[in-house]
């Protein structure tokens, strides 16, 4: 593996909307990022992001002071894609099957639900583990015909256990207090009656309490002829995981329909769907004009200030195969933005969850899994030095040092990880009238790291 360097220099005194005690020079969007840079080779600024493009990368800006300060930290923030996945060998309990479903509870508490290899009487099952290497099984937690889990909550001692009724459609829910005892918990029924049938959910209970509910929705496509998945994704939020989810009740978080025609047609229903006293009837959409890719099985989890959506991807270029894709958003009651596409020849419907100071990512039937240290790429490393007596040079540096953003579980929150900024906090440096700020920046398995903010507090 090549790894690429880079280093980013910027010379910064201060000069505007000082106050008297403390203030901030922050660089951010294209426009800041392009004034403030002076002298530069090989860098690329785009969407308002720094981006260095070979290995080794030179970048100037300065200002002055009118009098002395003293620089007290530099924040680095960085692009919030997500791409720094890797392959790993199957991190899930080796009889587990089917779609799986992850429940980091607690630092130590790790559930995951999956069909047992060879069961074909019982539903899914639990395992516990508390290092995420061994696993120990406990049995059922579902009936046969309540076998279709997709997405999994847990609050003040309860799992709530979200299930398709029949398979990809109809999300049902049970609660179980105790996932040890072979038993199924109780079962509350049907939580969101969608007219368009898709389902295949992802659940998240947000830091304020409301669970929110990501659904697909058939409305735009024969869903049968894309491995019952859609263009269109749907949004749901509750109170309590049980009550008032309501279809399309924000803009969709993902939409990413052709051409609508106006032509409604009939489509065979989903082949697992012959229930007793279920409607029959053939199920309806809107023909829509040009290829569509299709989304689904989705999983959801907040980072910091950022929700991300995991599903399957199944593109409709001829000859690319299925694969987990990949959406982000600063306000999950609007539309995800596309994030990018992990691995390939997979039906993964995935589960994502922090464990052991990692983020695990979970496919069905699989030869791997995938692992990341979250959304900030390590690489980054900053010093600064300061000009004390206003003669442009500077007199003394402080030593490189490496920054990164770091993460934890919110306590009580399933899916909802914090994030702590990457920060040089600077004590060893005298006050001036000029500073400089280096950054030094590799990449890290083959991805580099985008610079989006810097952020220089001064007294």
């Amino acid at each position: 593996m090549m790894i690429r360097n880079s280093i980013v220099v910027l010379f910064c005194s201060l000069l505007i909307g000082c106050t008297s005690t403390q203030k901030s020079w922050k660089i951010e969007g294209q426009k800041e990022w392009q004034s403030a840079i002076v002298e530069s080779s090989n860098i690329r600024i785009k969407d308002g992001q720094l981006i260095s493009e070979v290995d080794a990368t030179n970048v100037t800006v300065y200002k002055k002071f009118s009098k002395k300060h003293k620089l007290q930290s530099i924040t680095i923030k960085q692009s919030p894609n997500w791409d720094s996945w890797q392959k790993i060998d199957p991190a899930s309990p080796e009889m587990a099957d089917d779609a799986p479903v992850f429940i980091p509870v607690s630092k130590g508490n790790y559930w995951f639900l999956g069909r047992y290899k060879g069961d074909t009487i019982n539903g899914y099952h639990s395992w516990h583990s508390t290092d995420m290497k061994s696993w120990k099984h406990y049995g059922p937690i579902t009936s046969r015909v309540n076998r279709w889990v997709t997405s999994a909550e847990y609050v003040s001692g309860k799992f709530y256990i979200y299930f398709d009724k029949p398979n990809d459609e109809d999300p049902h829910l049970i609660i179980d207090e105790d996932l040890t005892d072979g038993k199924q918990g109780k079962e509350i029924g049907m939580v969101l009656n969608d007219p368009s049938h898709g389902s295949d959910m992802a659940i998240m209970r947000d830091d304020d309490g409301i669970f929110h509910l990501i659904y697909e929705d058939w409305s735009p496509l024969d869903a049968s002829k894309h491995a019952w998945d859609s263009p269109l994704a749907g949004h749901a939020d509750s109170p309590d995981g049980i009550n008032d989810f309501e279809p399309h009740e924000f803009p969709a978080p993902i939409d990413k329909r052709t051409t609508p025609t106006g032509k409604i047609v009939p489509y065979k229903p989903h082949p697992n769907q012959f229930l007793p006293g279920k409607d029959l009837s053939p199920y309806n959409y809107e023909i829509h004009e040009g290829q569509q890719d299709a989304f689904g099985d989705y999983t959801l989890i907040k980072v910091g200030g950022q929700y991300y959506i995991f599903c399957d991807y199944d593109p409709h270029e001829k000859g690319k195969s299925m694969r987990v894709g990949r959406w982000r958003s600063d306000d999950i009651t609007k539309e995800f933005i596309w994030d990018g596409e992990i691995g390939e020849k997979l039906h993964p419907d995935p589960t994502i969850g922090f464990a052991e100071g990692k983020f695990y990512l979970f496919v069905q039937k699989k030869k791997y899994d995938f692992i990341s240290d979250g959304p900030w790429v390590d690489g980054v490393e900053v010093r600064a030095g300061v000009d004390t007596d206003n003669d442009g040079n500077i007199d003394r540096w402080t030593e490189f040092t490496k920054i990164k953003e770091t993460y934890s579980q919110k306590k009580g929150f399933v899916r909802v990880v914090e994030s702590q900024p990457a920060r040089f906090n600077i004590s060893e440096l005298d006050a001036g009238y000029g500073f400089k700020i280096e950054l030094r920046i590799q990449s890290n398995n083959g991805v580099s790291p985008i610079i989006d903010v810097l952020n220089a507090r001064f007294e």
